[in-house]
């Protein structure tokens, strides 16, 4: 799979299912401007509050039909029925609309990655292609407690600097930042081995 960053301000997304993953992806789809239909017979008390605050979550509170595909850019099965699953995807597809399958990694045009927010312009993503979400977000987790400031770091005075550096002078930068950020890790390796 190819990794790339969607403008999502506009796009409609469907979910289909309303528990914990159906929650985080709303949330997630919400927070970049997205509009989402979310149908389902029950819904999480996250997805509850997420309708109080975003005017752009509707939900329909029932099973899934057929016609709900209509008129929707992306869908999201997260039932916890894998029939239903694969039903929406096998409806979508027909329908040449992009799916992804909670339930079945291999039934995705797309998946989601987890993602780090350095500041408004940089975000870093990690992907498994779906094959392993929880992997991905222990390289997440990983990465905010070991990398994070480090990069975060390296950006600012990059940016601060990008209009005056030579490339000498941005290639020293850079090589002074690769040994910080590996003398971190051999640290931290080392200490987890004494351990």
């Amino acid at each position: 799979m190819l990794n790339v960053n969607l403008d999502l301000t506009s796009t409609k997304w469907l979910i289909v299912g309303g528990g914990s993953v159906g929650t985080r992806r709303a949330k997630k789809i919400l927070q970049e401007d997205g509009s989402v239909k979310l149908v389902s017979p029950e819904i999480s008390k996250g997805l509850a509050k997420l309708e109080m605050k975003y005017k752009e979550l509707k939900i329909i509170k029932r099973n899934f039909r057929a016609t709900d595909i209509k008129n929707q850019d992306f869908i999201l099965a997260c039932t916890n029925n894998i029939d239903v699953n694969k039903k929406i995807v096998t409806i979508a597809k027909l329908k040449k609309i992009l799916v992804s399958n909670a339930s079945d990694k291999n039934d995705n045009n797309f998946s989601f990655t987890s993602s780090v927010e350095l500041n408004k312009k940089v975000k870093i993503n990690f992907s498994t292609g779906g094959s392993n979400p929880s992997f991905s977000k222990l390289l997440r987790t990983l990465f905010e407690k070991n990398l994070k400031n480090e990069i975060l770091s390296l950006y600012k005075t990059l940016d601060k600097e990008r209009s005056s550096l030579k490339s000498k002078a941005g290639d020293r930068l850079i090589n002074e930042m690769e040994y910080t950020i590996n003398s971190k890790l051999n640290t931290t390796k080392s200490t987890k081995g004494n351990l």
